[in-house]
């Protein structure tokens, strides 16, 4: 993927524009369904209650941002990765918006962050990946429907 100024919203700050993080890749993992099965002592095989009550179930979905970071000095490249991460733990079931699905959102939490240096010059900068949990639903901004 090229880089770009698109990113991601959190808690009305932008990747890009507040940050002057180009977005170099992105990975929105869809929920894995949640199976609800009971075996029964001395009966053969199970009972899938998954479709009950509404069903199916899903998981949570994983969210991973990577992000070019360019700096002038080793000390400025820590001071971004800091404020970035700090910014990135915001997210505490918060609603997070992607540029590339401007009709949804996702609602979700922080989760971690991996700062990789450049091999070629490592003192101004770098990728820095961002990765949410979120809730297995993208909501549509204008009703506030969840779909997967």
């Amino acid at each position: 993927m090229s880089i770009t100024t698109m990113g991601i919203t959190i808690n009305g700050k932008h990747s890009y524009t507040d940050f002057g993080l180009y977005l170099a890749d992105r990975d929105v993992t869809l929920p894995e369904m949640q199976p609800v099965r009971a075996t029964i002592p001395y009966m053969s095989g199970y009972y899938d209650f998954s479709a009950l009550y509404g069903g199916p179930y899903y998981g949570s979905r994983t969210l991973t941002y990577t992000f070019d970071l360019l700096a002038d000095t080793p000390e400025a490249v820590e001071t971004l990765v800091n404020s970035l991460t700090s910014w990135a733990m915001t997210a505490q079931e918060s609603r997070i918006y992607d540029d590339y699905d401007p009709d949804n959102y996702f609602v979700g939490s922080y989760s971690s962050a991996k700062f990789t240096p450049d091999s070629d010059l490592p003192e101004y900068g770098g990728e820095l990946e961002l990765a949410f949990v979120a809730q297995p639903y993208r909501y549509n901004v204008d009703t506030d429907e969840g779909v997967i």
